[in-house]
């Protein structure tokens, strides 16, 4: 039954229900707020994790450019090295005392097929007067860049000769002296052997105890923005006992053949090939030299005859004809170089008139002690049209013989042609 009216318990029911209301509309807007907070949460979240992948992926192609940038900076420093290392083998190669059997690979393997070697006019070596340019020489493909460095090799090899010569002749003197003091010690039973004068050196003693070396100066390399070398080098030529007796200072710049960054990449994505293909862009194109000849010159003259002029080498038939003090025999430009002109300091030496002479070969000068090897060296290389140079014992017309240093140059005639016609033998008695 109903509570009368006005007693505690009337409103009791509508009031439970009014507060069930309330606790589920708080309860709803609890979980209303909850679920969009979790929306939130998962909408920032996603975000997030949007924003931080692309991050990774902008820092991922960033990483990508950073080492392909590092990558072409590596091969940038490798390529230089390797240019570098070609340029100083090249200097090398002019200078050494022999040709490898392998020298044309070794020559190919460094610079172009149509390389172009450009220095200053060099009128105390031998080289065709149609290299001469306005503002020197320009020497061109790998045929005549070895030619050029069989001349340079005849000109330093005079100057060797004359330091061994003189080295041996100071040893000589040295036993000769202390023979005689020997002697003196022991009274006249040694004094018979102290008293011969010092022996003259032989031709065949060797001038390998002189070195000669062409260096690049790697502390002072420039690389221009074309990809050229600038850079000094210096040339050295020291006697036995390590003191420099010619030393000559010059820049060089180094042009090499450009590649597209297609022609790089594919140089490098195959390794198997990389290095091949490598080698192939660090050929040198054109090397041009730049030293003071005037100065190179003076010190030729001081080390080879400091007691006469240091004559230019005749490149053509009519300077080898002109006035020489020097023992001159022109011969033809071939086998079996028959001789056409012989001057007076030659037959003075060798003790034959021109009449007596032309027309025959220079066998007429030799004999049982000449080295037959020695004369086939020269005729092969004269035959090839280089210079070349030796020590040889010949024989004059009344049968006594001497010990003679030749050299031996091309000559072109004077029409301005770039055949070879005459040969040139420059005589030189070592002991007189």
């Amino acid at each position: 039954s109903l509570a009368p009216v006005g007693e505690p318990g009337a409103k009791r029911p509508r009031v439970a229900a009014q507060g069930d209301a309330e606790l589920q509309d708080k309860a709803d807007r609890c979980r209303a707020r909850n679920r969009e907070h979790a929306r939130q949460t998962r909408r920032r979240k996603k975000e997030f994790v949007e924003s931080l992948q692309v991050s990774v992926q902008q820092l991922d192609h960033e990483n990508k450019i950073m080492a392909a940038r590092l990558a072409n900076l590596d091969e940038r420093v490798r390529e230089r090295h390797r240019r570098a290392d070609a340029v100083a083998s090249i200097l090398a190669l002019r200078v050494a005392d022999e040709d490898e059997p392998d020298a044309a690979k070794q020559w190919a393997d460094l610079v172009e097929s149509d390389f172009e070697l450009k220095l200053p006019h060099t009128p105390y070596r031998s080289f065709p007067p149609y290299e001469t340019t306005n503002n020197g020489r320009t020497v061109s493909g790998i045929p005549a860049v070895m030619a050029d460095v069989k001349s340079l090799r005849v000109c330093l090899g005079a100057l060797k000769r004359r330091l061994a010569r003189k080295d041996a002749a100071h040893d000589a003197a040295r036993k000769h002296s202390e023979a005689a003091v020997v002697a003196a010690a022991h009274g006249p039973a040694a004094s018979s052997s102290s008293e011969r004068p010092p022996r003259e050196p032989a031709p065949a003693e060797s001038d390998a105890a002189c070195e000669t070396e062409c260096v690049l100066e790697r502390t002072g390399l420039a690389w221009a923005t074309d990809g050229s070398l600038m850079a000094p080098w210096t040339l050295r030529v020291s006697d036995a006992k390590r003191h420099v007796i010619l030393q000559q200072r010059g820049m060089l710049r180094a042009s090499f053949r450009g590649r597209s960054s297609t022609a790089r990449g594919e140089a490098t994505a195959d390794d198997a090939n990389s290095a091949t293909a490598s080698r192939k862009f660090d050929r040198v194109a054109v090397l041009e030299l730049a030293f003071d000849t005037v100065a190179f010159w003076q010190q030729l003259q001081r080390g080879l005859r400091p007691d006469r002029i240091f004559k230019a080498i005749p490149n053509t038939l009519d300077q080898a004809l002109q006035p020489s003090d020097e023992a001159r025999v022109i011969t033809s430009a071939s086998r079996p170089f028959v001789i056409e002109y012989v001057n007076g300091p030659w037959t003075k030496l060798c003790g034959y008139d021109p009449d007596e002479c032309v027309g025959k070969t220079l066998g007429i000068i030799q004999g049982p002690e000449t080295s037959q090897d020695t004369v086939h060296a020269l005729t092969d290389e004269a035959a090839k049209g280089h210079a070349t140079s030796a020590l040889l014992t010949n024989y004059n017309k009344d049968g006594s013989k001497f010990d003679n240093y030749v050299r031996i140059f091309p000559l072109v005639d004077d029409d301005g042609s770039t055949k070879i016609s005459h040969m040139l033998g420059v005589l030189q008695n070592v002991v007189g």
